[in-house]
């Protein structure tokens, strides 16, 4: 794979004509997919409830065979809700609609709008019960070989980190919304990957006014620069975009190579302002 690509996922929740843009022309979309996969991106983050799916499959089904092609799956539930049902529906709408016999990862989301005792998103027992029941539920299905979890905050996050089951954790991760940086040596010590959401936060943190790709996407080189970082989910919509993208990727692995990380410990690190 070329250099720095595992690390990118390709986000669909808007690449596409779906339940939040169902207006949207699609073609460009699907270039993106097919510019991606042939660039050597192989990880895909959808979501069943969004209705993008559609897209990944006409990409998948035009280009033929991609070895090493990971999908990564959204399961949302609200607390107290019906979490076994929505997990057998997300694999099941999901392999019909992917073309896959079985899913990667199922990850694991709180619904929080539809949560509707909002204090038990601070109370342990119901937060490890989520994560633990989830996981239970997607391996028993026979069709998944991950289970992750996408937290919301620090107690869902500690909740999953007690989860042996879980074995990576997925969060917001850019500039606006940092909160998760400041828990990446406890997730590594957790022996779980870390995958960043919306290091552009849905295009906010884009400049259109800068001079170069290169200044548009300084928020994603950000969030590479960290090698605790496993992988970055990105919804790209034009295959100007993903090339945009990879090439940041790609001077992100050259300048890491130049200037080695240096682990930060706890007593060094500086409190976050958000």
């Amino acid at each position: 794979m070329t250099a720095g690509l595992d690390r990118l996922c390709f986000g669909t929740s808007t690449f596409v004509a779906g339940r939040l843009f169902p207006g949207k022309e699609s073609g460009p979309g699907i270039a993106a997919l097919r510019t991606a996969l042939r660039a050597g991106v192989r990880l895909i983050h959808s979501n069943p409830n969004l209705g993008t799916q559609w897209a990944v499959r006409v990409v998948l089904d035009e280009i033929g065979p991609v070895s090493g092609i990971r999908h990564l799956v959204k399961a949302e539930c609200p607390l107290q809700g019906d979490l076994e049902a929505r997990i057998h529906t997300a694999i099941e709408v999901s392999t019909g609609q992917l073309g896959t016999r079985r899913i990667d990862a199922i990850v694991l989301e709180i619904d929080l709008k539809r949560t509707r005792r909002t204090d038990l998103l601070h109370d342990r027992r119901a937060l490890d019960t989520f994560f633990r029941t989830g996981a239970r539920v997607a391996f028993a299905s026979g069709r998944v070989d991950g289970v992750y979890a996408y937290c919301h905050g620090p107690d869902a996050l500690t909740a999953a980190l007690r989860q042996e089951a879980i074995g990576a954790v997925a969060g917001q991760y850019h500039l606006s919304s940092s909160w998760m940086r400041w828990h990446l040596t406890d997730i590594e010590r957790a022996g779980k990957v870390f995958i960043g959401m919306s290091p552009l936060n849905r295009g906010a943190l884009v400049d259109p006014l800068a001079p170069s790709p290169r200044a548009r996407l300084r928020p994603l080189a950000w969030a590479l620069d960290d090698p605790r970082i496993g992988a970055i989910a990105v919804t790209m919509s034009s295959p100007q975009h993903v090339n945009e993208v990879i090439d940041t990727v790609r001077n992100a692995v050259r300048s890491r190579s130049r200037a080695p990380y240096t682990r930060r410990t706890r007593s060094k690190e500086r409190a976050p302002r958000d």
